[in-house]
């Protein structure tokens, strides 16, 4: 391989005890996708190859989520700590004369970006170990950097083996080690385990390399964010906001207005168009899409496989679930509306339900262009309304019986509105 070739190492074996759950920890959701996903998605930013994961607690789960990305796996069968991950690992890199840049699979704020810096402070410098780290204000849980009185990096301590001394100290190691490949595993197997919590770490390898006279070096993250780990539901759930809040700036960026950010929640994954408006308390599924000029909110769940074309507006507690929203159709309150297809410029009355699920299967409902859907209708899948037709206040149309192009039905079950004989007379004397 060639020397300027960096892999990624990513770490996901844990079981993530704190968290108190039986899900692998890399797999628990941050705004729409598993905590892993995004440190995959940031390696390939960085063109890392090859990108291998340690994994060990829920390995076939974790492997069967990400199928068929191109990722080689490594079972790490006993969890005994981060240095044993890697020595676990050292077999698939054998000749490898490039780079290995390891990341937690717990830090899914960290951006391709931070990592890219990483990478070029550590040539600039010419280390065999060039840590990422952070001044945390609370660095309660991390190893912390100790540097000698000439400020370079001389070890780094884990926390539960930290004295009242260097627990003050609020610089912190990330978890994230860029390494000279022949510089760490040329020493990796000399990790010992005699620690307050009996296990390899990963962090000692400093310590070998500086009594080798190996220049170990430090880039401190600008944004000390990027590098939080999640260990608990706390922690999952503090991210998840730091990742939203992430999400909606990108978008009010972009042109949509969004009224009140702090009670929006926009996943990752979703394509508004400029000029639409987010209003309160509206949450918005990963894989959405929406146009140009819409409005969406209040209190509105938009779920997966949703789309909402220009003008559309989507409105008080109505949810939609794989459905597609009309050019400037309205749907504006209290609405169920799953697996629907609405064509443009459709009116869908209040309290509307399209009753998609037979206890077996969902079913299509088709509404066509110009409908006008009566407030309170049920719609009973799968059914078309077509161009232009109408179902009066409180009709529950049945499955398959469709209503026609500009037809009329009221009632329960809902049947074609009949016109009275006097305006047949009426007609017929014209």
């Amino acid at each position: 391989m060639a020397q300027k070739e960096t892999s990624a190492l990513i770490l996901a074996a844990g079981k993530g005890i704190r968290m108190k759950s039986d899900m692998p920890k890399v797999l628990h959701m941050v705004c729409g996708a598993p905590m892993l996903g995004y440190v995959l998605e940031t390696a390939r930013a960085c063109s890392l190859n090859p990108i291998r994961v340690v994994v060990g607690y829920g390995h076939a789960r974790v492997q069967k989520e990400f199928a068929g990305k191109k990722i080689d796996w490594i079972r790490q069968k006993e969890q005994l700590g981060t240095g044993h991950a890697v020595m676990t690992a050292a077999a698939k890199y054998q000749g490898f004369t490039g780079e290995v840049l390891v990341l937690p699979g717990d830090v899914p704020l960290l951006t391709a970006e931070t990592v890219n810096l990483l990478l070029r402070a550590h040539r600039r410098a010419k280390a065999d170990c060039t840590i990422l780290t952070a001044e945390l204000n609370d660095p309660a849980g991390y190893g912390r950097i100790i540097r000698d009185g000439r400020g370079a990096v001389s070890a780094i301590v884990e926390h539960k083996d930290a004295t009242k001394a260097q627990l003050k100290i609020k610089e912190i190691n990330s978890g994230i080690m860029v390494f000279r490949g022949a510089s760490l595993f040329g020493i990796i197997r000399e990790l010992k385990s005699d620690n307050a919590q009996g296990e390899y770490y990963l962090t000692d390898v400093v310590t070998l390399l500086k009594r080798r006279r190996k220049k170990v070096a430090a880039f401190t993250v600008e944004d000390g964010r990027e590098v939080l780990g999640i260990n608990s539901r706390a922690q999952l759930a503090e991210v998840g906001r730091i990742m939203r809040m992430r999400i909606i700036e990108r978008f009010m960026e972009e042109g949509v207005t969004i009224v009140d950010p702090e009670n929006t929640y926009i996943e990752r994954d979703v394509e508004i168009g400029r000029d639409t408006v987010i209003l309160p308390y509206t949450v918005i599924n990963a894989g959405v899409r929406v146009g140009r000029g819409c409005e969406v909110g209040p209190f509105t769940h938009l779920r997966v496989g949703t789309v909402m074309e220009d003008g559309a507006e989507v409105g008080n507690f109505t949810e939609v679930k794989k459905g597609l929203i009309g050019r400037n159709t309205k749907a504006k309150h209290l609405s169920y509306l799953g697996d629907v297809k609405i064509g443009a410029d459709a009116n869908i009355g209040a309290g509307t339900i399209v009753a998609n699920y037979d206890g077996r299967k969902k079913h299509l409902t088709v509404i066509g262009r110009g409908a006008f859907v009566g407030s309170g209708s049920v719609l009973v899948a799968p059914v078309k309304v077509g161009k232009n037709a109408v179902t009066g206040a409180g009709a529950v149309v049945t499955r398959a019986h469709d209503v026609p192009d500009g037809g009329v039905v009221v009632g329960v079950p809902a049947r074609p509105l009949k016109k009275k004989k006097t305006e047949k007379k009426k007609k017929k004397r014209r």
